[in-house]
């Protein structure tokens, strides 16, 4: 039986050592991983750069959702402000004093003795600013108190023992209008008389002079 012979047997023994070396399979494991780890570093940017453009896409439509809520907002504030407004109108409205009617009830309460020459109406307002506090429930909305006096002035051409100037008095102060709309206590008071003067129409007459206010309660508006 013929003898074989390997001549190459030390060399391919020592390529096949070197094929399992433990060094070279862990350097191709150690390259593996390095790619693996570069590839889920590349995957992490790219879900960080999908975020950040998600984000942005986010952040631009909730800026316009809170431009649009800052100008509903606005229109809120100015619509309760209208609506304020508007009740403090129609409180005026229904509040104020119709001048009409009290001319008329002015009218029903003459006196044949009684001329009345002048009527006068003072109508003023007392505005308190708003004050603002940081303080809840310190706050305070603008105000005004309205103050009306209806002057009359007028002359007594009835004997000066009569006095009737003080039927004229009694005569408003117990008309049904002037009831409801006079203040309770002390609605009407004289605040000045004249002597006795002659009419220049007919100098055998005699008259005198006498002013008389009738004050309408405070009315307060915020």
């Amino acid at each position: 039986m013929p003898i074989r012979i390997n001549l190459l047997a030390d060399e391919q023994f020592l390529a096949e050592m070197r094929r399992r070396d433990p060094v070279k399979r862990a350097a191709y494991l150690g390259g593996l991983l390095v790619l693996l780890m570069f590839g889920w570093w590349g995957w992490l940017l790219y879900c960080k750069s999908a975020a950040n453009q998600t984000l942005a896409g986010h952040s631009a439509s909730f800026a316009k959702v809170e431009k649009r809520a800052k100008e509903v907002a606005d229109y809120q504030k100015r619509t309760a402000e209208i609506e304020r407004n508007i009740h403090s109108l129609h409180r005026m409205v229904t509040n104020r004093v119709l001048w009409s009617s009290c001319m008329e009830a002015l009218q029903e309460c003459t006196l044949p003795q009684v001329q009345v020459t002048r009527v006068r109406v003072e109508q003023g307002y007392a505005i308190q600013p708003a004050v603002v506090s940081r303080e809840r429930g310190k706050s305070k909305p603008a105000s005004s108190t309205e103050n009306i006096t209806l002057i009359i002035t007028a002359r007594d051409y009835g004997r000066q023992e009569d006095r009737i100037y003080q039927a004229f008095k009694e005569k408003i102060e117990t008309h049904p209008w002037f009831k409801r709309h006079l203040i309770k206590e002390n609605a009407t008071r004289f605040k000045g008389f004249s002597n006795p003067t002659p009419d220049k129409d007919d100098p055998n007459r005699m008259f005198v002079t006498f002013t008389m206010e009738c004050v309408f309660p405070e009315q307060f508006r915020n």
